[in-house]
């Protein structure tokens, strides 16, 4: 969860350097076809869709790891009302970790890290470490399941935990002027 404007998200992610990821469309897949033939990154890689209350969301960012089967992805959802004056917004962040095929073998689709805590914990130090994020707590969510699978059956293992980061905005530029 993310404590802050679609400003300083939008800080946030560009000074850590994560990209906001393009639509899927002929263009993009020419892209993933290339980054994946070429076992290279692609900063922009579109992500499949995923809703939360029957939306897709708000924005998407994704970090490479110079090659397309490997990637960090995070979807942002804007909520109704403020906390402390500040809007409020929930994610869903996974880690990708290889390229498989899907049922079937018709279909290929990247697979996922399934201790979703520890992308949890990349973005939350990611954030912290550059600056951008001014506070954090982590919160028990005990109704939150411990196992579950996604839509590919990838298996998805958590402690329950939800990071809450308060943004605090795009950090002042060094003065890097010789004196």
């Amino acid at each position: 969860m993310f404590i802050g404007s679609q400003k300083e998200i939008m800080a946030a992610f560009g000074e850590a350097r994560w990209f906001e990821a393009d639509n899927l469309n002929a263009g993009s897949a020419l892209k993933v076809v290339q980054a994946t033939m070429r076992q290279s990154g692609y900063a922009g890689a579109p992500v499949s869709s995923l809703l939360r209350n029957e939306r897709p969301p708000d924005l998407v960012f994704q970090k490479s790891l110079n090659t397309f089967a490997k990637r960090h992805h995070l979807r942002i959802w804007k909520q109704p009302g403020t906390y402390n004056g500040k809007e409020v917004w929930v994610a869903a962040a996974t880690h990708d970790i290889a390229i498989s095929r899907a049922r079937g073998g018709t279909k290929w689709s990247h697979r996922i890290d399934p201790h979703i805590d520890r992308e949890r914990d990349w973005v939350e130090t990611d954030l912290l470490y550059i600056g951008t994020a001014s506070a954090y707590a982590d919160l028990d969510r005990p109704e939150a399941p411990k196992k579950a699978a996604n839509a590919t059956g990838d298996q998805i293992l958590t402690d329950g935990k939800m990071s809450v980061l308060e943004l605090s905005g795009p950090k002042a530029a060094a003065n890097t002027e010789p004196r």
